[in-house]
């Protein structure tokens, strides 16, 4: 049985774009990073901050990490797209205090992560390996849990008084091309009527038609319309694959939630290191990968 090898980017690259809630151009180069490193952020000026589960500052309409000059918000998109990528070692480089928002995607985030390329380190991947159910939820009836599977299965269920939204639950196989072409493409959304509270308290300063999709009510206002039917589902489940990434590794076994946001998903990230024996930290075996192929 042979493991499967860590992977970092293979050169460095850049790119460039405004916080989606406050406002500010942000300059961000992804760099390779050595075996072990995990996921790092470095706020120039600041300090550096290894993302997990302890690392997380705020949940407020956006995963946040680190305090003071070392702070990074919004990094649950590009956190997303590495975990799509398979990518376990990245410094992450940025000016500014927001990740850019782009397209309100991790399509942007993917498509320069390809640019950049991966280079294979020596050193197994260690995925994080569900045994047993694991469970959280709520007051408000959202859950998620963690159950045993071979393979990366994410179950989203939302429910949204608005009609443009609605009910809507996407199942997705985190190691099918297609699904994930179709998660990563999904653009954050907003309620119109939500935007002036927003802006009231600093956030939501840099959102545009081109980096959120809108409702009001049963319209959709954006001028493009939607990417894909269910594309708030599909954001949700985005956004759960790149809070997940807090954990540290792959997560192998399906995760099913309801309602999920990014409070509740970064307290099941946290979950997830603290399961006991529910949960392992071993090296993903290249058997299972072709077997899940």
């Amino acid at each position: 049985m042979r493991f499967v090898p860590q992977t970092t980017i293979a050169q460095d690259v850049s790119i460039e774009g405004v916080g989606l809630h406050c406002g500010a151009r942000a300059l961000v180069v992804l760099r390779s990073a050595p075996a072990g490193q995990g996921v790092v952020f470095h706020r120039l000026g600041g300090t550096d901050v290894s993302v997990s589960p302890d690392a997380v500052s705020n949940t407020r309409f956006n995963t946040g990490v680190g305090e003071g000059t070392a702070r990074v918000a919004t990094i649950e998109h590009l956190m997303a797209a590495i975990a799509l990528a398979q990518i376990d070692n990245l410094l992450v480089e940025i000016d500014g205090p927001e990740l850019p928002a782009l397209d309100g995607s991790a399509a942007p985030w993917l498509a320069v992560m390809a640019d950049a390329g991966l280079r294979t380190l020596n050193a197994p991947r260690e995925a994080l390996r569900i045994l047993a159910p694991i469970k959280i939820e709520d007051a408000g009836g959202r859950s998620i849990r963690a159950e045993p599977f071979d393979g990366r299965v994410i179950d989203v269920s939302i429910e949204f008084p608005d009609a443009a939204i609605g009910a809507q639950r996407v199942v997705l196989d985190l190691d099918d091309p297609h699904d994930v072409k179709r998660v990563a493409a999904a653009r954050t959304f907003c309620r119109h009527e939500d935007i002036g509270l927003m802006r009231a308290n600093g956030l939501s300063l840099g959102g545009t038609f081109d980096n959120a999709v809108v409702v009001d009510g049963a319209r959709v206002l954006n001028p493009s319309g939607l990417r894909d039917a269910h594309e708030f589902a599909l954001h949700k489940a985005l956004d759960l694959i790149g809070d997940l990434r807090l954990a540290g590794g792959l997560v192998l076994g399906r995760i099913i939630a309801e309602r999920p946001g990014h409070d509740i998903n970064a307290r099941f990230a946290a979950a997830l290191l603290g399961a006991g024996e529910r949960i392992v930290r071993a090296p993903e075996a290249q058997d299972l990968v072709r077997a899940r192929a």
